[in-house]
């Protein structure tokens, strides 16, 4: 497979990286950044420029990865299937659920593969989790837990990241997409029924006065925006009557060490497991000749990035899905999001 990229950040990056490891060929980088473009091309012998339409026209192109702002994805991903492009798209998949619908239609309208970025599917305990769910070992697994919890993490404050109109929202999006489709594979993609949920915005919002620890695609502009959410939390109810309780933070006041600072847990009745998201190994309960025991399954290091690239080059090559996050599932998780947002701004439960 050759691949062309859109978006040479930090992320066009990785992806160039993680094609290159599993043998996937980059022949063009595009940004609207020439000098950035040029710069990644450069590492890959690629070409490079800063118009979208020269990756549709590169007939020696198979596939696109497009990791650009998230007001850009419906429309770039719609451009590159219609070109006859396969199309690896950072998440969240759009901005909201009519636009991932435009999506779901071409992609079946074109016969394009269509795969969303959520990384997390690939990780070691994510995987792991997998595993173990569906060889049965935790019988019916009836709730998820998830957090995600940053002290001062906004990421690009005044930029794109905090910019409603432009990345749809704040930590949810953003962070809480990747918990709520990792919540969603593992209980076997239920489709949500019933939202109640709450963001908040008390950090990034105050512009200068914020003290911050990290900034990804930073430094601050404090003559942008930042109208967005920096603290999530929902309950989700499902179709099969599982439950997913989720918290998401780009910034907050939990002290550190009051609980891990990412897990995922999921409740089944007969075992249960937890596990960090960026962690090496998988917490386990279960019932073991007539006792009840916690045991630690360490996993094996893995390359999740990589994982991902080799999934969607097989999913191209075969013309059938993989691991990796179909239109549909990617839509599950842009629903859950808009009914967190709505019930937010209802103040009172969602039914979807």
């Amino acid at each position: 497979m050759r691949l062309g990229i859109l978006g040479a950040g930090a992320i066009g990056a990785k992806h160039a990286a993680a094609a290159v490891s599993v043998g996937v060929d980059v022949g063009r980088v595009v940004d609207r950044d020439a000098d950035r473009a040029a710069a990644l091309a450069g590492d890959y012998d690629a070409a490079s420029g800063s118009d979208a339409k020269s990756l549709w026209d590169d007939s020696s192109l198979d596939a696109i990865v497009i990791g650009v702002p998230n007001c850009f994805h419906r429309p770039m991903a719609l451009e590159a299937m219609r070109a006859g492009k396969d199309v690896l798209l950072e998440k969240p998949m759009a901005l909201t659920a009519p636009e991932c619908d435009e999506l779901i239609a071409a992609a079946e309208e074109t016969g394009r593969v269509l795969q969303i970025g959520y990384t997390h599917r690939f990780t070691a305990v994510g995987s792991g989790a997998k595993g173990v769910v569906d060889a049965g070992e935790l019988g019916a697994v009836y709730h998820a837990k998830a957090h995600l919890y940053l002290r001062r993490g906004v990421p690009g404050l005044g930029g794109w990241f905090t910019t409603k109109a432009m990345s749809g929202g704040g930590a949810l999006i953003d962070l809480g997409v990747h918990l709520l489709d990792l919540g969603l594979h593992l209980l076997g993609q239920p489709t949500a029924v019933a939202v109640s949920g709450k963001a908040y915005a008390k950090f990034g919002v105050t512009m200068q006065e914020y003290l911050y620890e990290l900034m990804w695609a930073g430094p601050p502009n404090y003559d942008g925006v930042c109208d967005v959410d920096d603290y999530a939390t929902a309950l989700v109810t499902f179709d099969s009557g599982a439950t997913l309780d989720l918290q998401v933070a780009w910034a907050c006041n939990l002290p550190v060490g009051t609980v891990p600072d990412s897990m995922v847990a999921l409740l089944g009745d007969r075992g249960g497991l937890s596990f960090e998201l960026f962690g090496d190994h998988l917490l386990l309960r279960s019932q073991i000749a007539g006792r009840n025991a916690d045991s630690k399954l360490t996993l094996p290091a893995v390359d999740q990035m990589s994982l991902q690239m080799a999934d969607f080059a097989e999913a191209v090559a075969s013309r059938t899905p993989g691991v990796g996050a179909t239109p549909v599932e990617g839509r599950k998780v842009q629903a859950i999001v808009d009914a967190i947002y709505k019930s937010d701004k209802t103040n009172s439960p969602v039914t979807l």
